[in-house]
């Protein structure tokens, strides 16, 4: 398995900015209930808008052809979707911790500017990665275009020879 090492420096600098966010950014957003209305709001659509492209996405049948030619760049399709399953699951954490923040905040106030801190950081993060969806999605696209290309040429030439 080769690794993209950009793609591992911008999950890095995600990652950074994401910290810096929820050491530094915490005054934003404390006792904020309007900014964070705007993260769940940001978030709840990115996630549904992640699972019906991933769903899409992994549709075979929009996909022409034999299924040699959804083998033929399987693998790479694959991990490219498997990292945005992963973006799905940081935008679920966000939410989530936004949720629990919100439940205990009239009990354990003490714990709220903690919550607030991690839901902040993990906000930063996933935002900088949606930058990368849109040209993720555009590989697995071409990912999949390369592959009939490639198996009607392959065909294509098998009937030239006859």
């Amino acid at each position: 398995m080769r690794v993209n090492w950009r793609h591992m420096s911008f999950v890095l600098f995600a990652i950074c900015v994401g910290i810096i966010a929820g050491v530094f950014g915490h005054l934003l957003i404390d006792n904020n209930k309007d900014a964070t209305g705007v993260i769940v709001t940001v978030f709840s659509i990115l996630a549904g808008f992640l699972i019906a492209i991933i769903t899409l996405l992994g549709d075979q049948s929009v996909l022409p052809g034999s299924w040699r030619i959804s083998e033929v760049k399987r693998e790479a399709i694959k991990n490219k979707l498997v990292r945005q399953k992963w973006l799905f699951y940081l935008y679920l954490l966000t939410l989530l911790v936004i949720f629990i923040s919100s439940l205990i905040d009239p009990h354990w106030p003490e714990f709220t500017d903690l919550l607030e801190r991690i839901y902040f950081g993990l906000a930063a993060t996933a935002f900088i990665l949606s930058f990368q969806l849109p040209s993720t999605l555009m590989e697995v696209q071409m990912d999949r275009i390369d592959a009939v290309v490639g198996a009607r040429r392959q065909a294509g030439s098998k009937l030239d020879r006859s």
